[in-house]
Formats: C-alpha cells, structure tokens, sequence
C-alpha cells in the first residue's frame, strides 16, 4: 500500500471528526522555547507556541530529526510522515490523526489541540507528534523545553498478570496459559507463546517475553505468529527491557546474579554486572536495578552479621560501552555485641528512585540498632541522593527535594494515576491527590492503562492467596475500560475447569493469509530518500567541468530495500 493510499484512508476518518476550528487563543510564550531531540536543539524558522495549555511545534523540523521523510498534500491540506513502517498522517484543523504501522490497520488518535498554519509552517502538538514514533516527551515549564529522546526503555517485568497497551492494541496473558491475546478493539488475535508468557511487550513488529517455563526471553512476528529464542543463558529471569535493538535481561545463574547486554540484530550477549561473592552476610543475596535512557543503576548492599563494615553501592553502568562508575558508596559498621547479636548503623533495606532528563533521584531506606537481639532496639530511616546522568556525580538531597522531583519513569496519563487493592480500582489525581473509585468489588486487579483504556483483570485464585502467586485461576475475566471508568467491556474470560478461555472476536494467527507491506505495497523496494529517485547523486568538477555523479546509497537505482519489510514484500 503506497503513502499516498494509507493518507486517503485516514483522511477519510478524519473527515468523520470535529472541526476545532481556529480561534484567537494561542498564546506566544514570552521567552523562546527551546526543542531538543536527542540531545540535539533545534533551530526554528518559525517558533514553537503554546495554546490551550499545550506546545505546538513545527512538524517537518520535529520529524525529519527523528529521521522520518514528510510529505505535504496540498488539496487536502495534511501532511504525512514515514519511518521505516510506520505512518503518521494529520489534516490541519482536525482534532484526530490516524498511525499505520506494518503491525495493525491504523488507529485513530485525539488531539487536545489540532494542526494549524502559522507563517507557511505546519505546528502541531509535540507530545502527539513524539509519541506518535514511540519517543519519551519531557515539557519544563521553569525553562520553556520541550526535550524528545527516540532512546526509549520498556520494561518487561517478570510478572505473572501482565499486560501492555502498544499502538491502540492491548497485548495480555492469562497466568500459566501458553497464549498471548491481541485485542485491536474489535477482534482478538492469538499468539502460541510455546509456554507461560511474563512481562510482555512489543517492539517494532514483534512481542517480546519471558517463557516462564524454560526461562528464556522469546519473541513473536505479529506478521506471521512465528516465534524465536532471543536469550536463554540464565537460570531464572527476573527482568529485561527493551529499547529498538537493544536489550538488558537481569537474572541468575544458579545463585549468581547477572545482568547481560544483547543485541537484538547480532544475537550477541554480553554480561555487564555479575554480584559479587560474598561469605558470612545477614540478608542481601541480590542486587536492585532501575534503567533509565542507557544507563543501569545497581544498588548492590553487602552487611556481615556480626562483626565488620557495611556497604552500600550505587553503580551506574552504560550500556552501550559497558563502563561501570560507582556514584556512591554509603558505609556503616556493624560491632558483636554477644555470641548471636551485634549492633549496625547502617543495614540497607530498600530503595526508591525517580529519573528525569538529566538526573536520577534515589531513596535509599537503612536501618539501625543498638542491639539485634530485640526488634524495639530498631530504628529506619532514608537517605536522599541526587546522580547526574552526564558525569555520575553524586549530591545528597532532601526528603522535599526527592519528593518534588519530576518522575519521567512514572505511568502518569494526563494528570492520573492508577492502581487497585483488594476492594476497588481507582485513580489518583497527581495534581490534587484526590482519588477517584472507578470499579467497586472484591478481586479486581488493576493491569496496566493509556489515555484510551485502562486494563483491569477479575480473577478467582485456584489456590490460596492471589492468583498471582498461587498455580494461577479457577476463573478470571479481563476488562477494559476508558480513562474515566466508564464503558466497561469484557475481552476475555478464562474457566479453568475447562482450561479454555474465550476472547472477542477471536483470530487464529496460523490461519492468517501473508499481507502486502504497507510501506513499499508488496514491491519490496521504496523510491531513495536521499536522491528522491533520480539515481543522481552530488555534481563535482572534473578538470573544471561539472560532472553528474550516481547516487551512492542507492547504486544510482533511483530505489532502495523496504525498511518495513527488508525487500521481503510482506507486512
């Protein structure tokens, strides 16, 4: 399917839309603001501006830094953007823009505010048009900056009742089931996992997950169903993440903990933290983890029992060079007051953590005792810390200074939060703090949300205790719901007296006939970005004359290799 086509589809959708309309209400910020993407700020002939409460920003210069080719379609006033299989198309004066990617037929999204000219220049909202690529955004209002990152961490947590909304499609499994669902809305698609899928999540075109049963990491072509081992060098995953074709999967082998580094093209792995061996400690047999853009913090804590000094450690590890630099190093004492007890002064218990764009926030709890032998002897307390992303530079900070930190790893939609206990699923208003109950009753379990569904699972243990840490469900039905609690639907339902479960719409991935690629429609080849199809390269004098050149990066061909298929033709 050409660009041109994919852009009729979606303007047909759009046309079914509001008309915002123009209004006299965009406010032009008093000092600049400043767009950096990667790192790099960018240059504007035409200035970003702020309306309706949100940053509009000009498009072309947004995406062409983010590597996308644009097109402008003057009759229907739209521009379309394209990288590598994914499309984005938006009409100016239309509150909805529609995204097409090799994985799914297009889904339509809102905008608070929509496309506008300004001075020949096409702005748009900048938290759309980033995230529209799968980029984290960042808006600080002390210093007017919009920073976008294409470096973007998702985590695949090693959690039993999972899911992961991606692209408007919700991916989930049941616990212990050799399945994972798709859920587009209207249909469902099924996808053989070959055994219990944990931590899912989906990266360009495929799924990727822990195999509970022989603890690898797997990944599924959404295209084909087929599936492949990406890793299997551990004995127990614990965690992985994934950012475009990298990896960290973090885990033991037998009673050594390891944190390796893969990359998804080559299949090489390489280990970039193993825990050290440590004899006669009171507790601490792992290190903790947080990963945030390439950097791997480890808070590895060593305490003896009776007699020695503590530690603990805050290592930042890159993990794109593998270089390891120790931020801090807390230590304390530990002193034998008898045969079996000794007093401590600093025994590490947990940690919290905060990122932003240029700093990691750490909250490390300690505990003390003047004596071990009696639990009224103990006391707690928390220590604050500031590291800096660009050198690792260590500060200590307050309790108010962590707590006021921005939180850019956080799952916030708009101004909420949400979560559920053992009575209710409800969300919590960032701003206020106010919470709101969305769904009343005993086993709910609140999954995972975006600005368009919130997931909430309803499940009956087949065991004691939660179905999460039990052999899995007598029965369980997964629900979404929009962000306001409201239009609750059934999307599956599992019995497990049948071992069945029973999801809408239900697509079998086996059965699935090869689809076209929607970038190069079926061809396998896309006209070349950098000579537009000429063949020509740059003209250079040749004893004074000017002389035409070929096109290096096409071989004077005018085309080049599909970049949402690899020449293969098939989506």
């Amino acid at each position: 399917m050409k660009i041109r086509k994919i852009v009729s589809i979606f303007l047909t959708a759009v046309m079914l839309s509001t008309f915002a309309g123009f209004g006299n209400n965009a406010v032009f910020a008093e000092d600049n603001i400043t767009v950096t993407v990667n790192g790099n700020k960018l240059n504007f002939d035409q200035p970003p501006i702020i309306k309706d409460g949100r940053t509009l920003v000009p498009l072309r210069a947004i995406f062409e830094a983010l590597g996308a080719e644009v097109l402008w379609i003057e009759d229907e006033q739209a521009i379309a953007a394209q990288s590598g299989d994914t499309t984005i198309v938006m009409q100016i004066g239309k509150n909805q823009f529609g995204k097409m990617t090799s994985s799914d037929n297009g889904v339509m999204y809102d905008l608070d505010v929509p496309p506008e000219i300004i001075n020949g220049r096409t702005l748009v909202p900048a938290r759309a048009v980033a995230e529209a690529l799968d980029c984290s955004v960042n808006w600080d209002g002390n210093t007017q900056t919009v920073t976008i990152s294409s470096e973007k961490w998702i985590d695949g947590a090693n959690s039993p009742t999972n899911a992961y909304i991606h692209n408007g499609v919700v991916y989930y499994s049941f616990i212990y089931q050799p399945y994972i669902y798709a859920y587009d809305g209207t249909t469902t698609k099924t996808y053989a996992a070959g055994g219990a899928p944990l931590g899912i999540v989906v990266n360009g075109n495929k799924i990727y997950y822990i195999n509970k049963d022989n603890q690898t990491v797997c990944a599924i072509n959404m295209s084909n169903g087929e599936r492949e081992t990406v890793f299997a060098r551990l004995s127990e995953i614990r965690d992985f993440s994934v950012c475009g074709d990298k990896m960290v999967i973090m885990g033991f082998d037998g009673d050594t903990q390891n944190a390796y580094r893969l990359d998804l093209t080559s299949g090489n792995a390489e280990i970039i933290y193993t825990r050290p061996n440590k004899e006669g400690l009171f507790a601490e047999k792992e290190s903790k983890f947080s990963l945030w853009k390439q950097y791997l913090f480890v808070v590895e804590s060593f305490s003896p029992l009776l007699e020695g000094e503590s530690s603990c450690k805050i290592l930042m590890i890159d993990t794109e060079t593998g270089a390891v630099q120790e931020a801090c190093n807390i230590k304390g004492t530990v002193t034998k007051l008898s045969l079996k007890d000794s007093s401590y002064t600093h025994r590490f218990n947990a940690a919290m953590a905060k990122f932003d764009n240029d700093n990691a926030y750490f909250g490390l709890q300690f505990s003390s005792s003047e004596d071990s032998s009696s639990r009224n002897n103990t006391k707690s307390f928390t220590e604050y810390l500031k590291i800096s992303l660009a050198n690792g530079a260590m500060t200590e900070i307050t309790e108010a200074e962590f707590e006021g930190a921005q939180d850019l790893s956080a799952n916030i939609t708009g101004e909420w939060t949400y979560g559920s206990d053992k009575s209710k699923v409800y969300r919590t208003n960032t701003q206020s703090g106010t919470t709101e109950t969305l769904l009343s009753g005993e086993n709910y379990y609140y999954i995972t949300n975006d600005a368009r569904w919130v997931v909430v699972l309803k499940a009956e243990s087949a065991g004691a205790g939660t179905p999460t840490a039990t052999i899995g469900y007598k029965t369980a039905e997964m629900y979404v719901m929009d962000a306001d609690g409201n239009n609750l639907k059934t999307i599956n339902s599992y019995n497990n007296s049948s071992n069945t479960s029973s999801p809408t719409g239900e697509i079998n991935t086996e059965t699935l006939a090869p689809e076209a690629c929607a970038v190069c429609g079926g061809s396998g080849m896309v006209t070349c970005g950098y000579c537009r199809g000429t063949g020509k390269g740059q003209t250079i004098s040749v004893i004074g004359m000017p002389t035409e050149q070929g096109c290096t990066y096409c071989g004077s061909t005018g085309k080049r290799l599909c970049p949402g298929c690899n020449g293969s033709g098939q989506k």
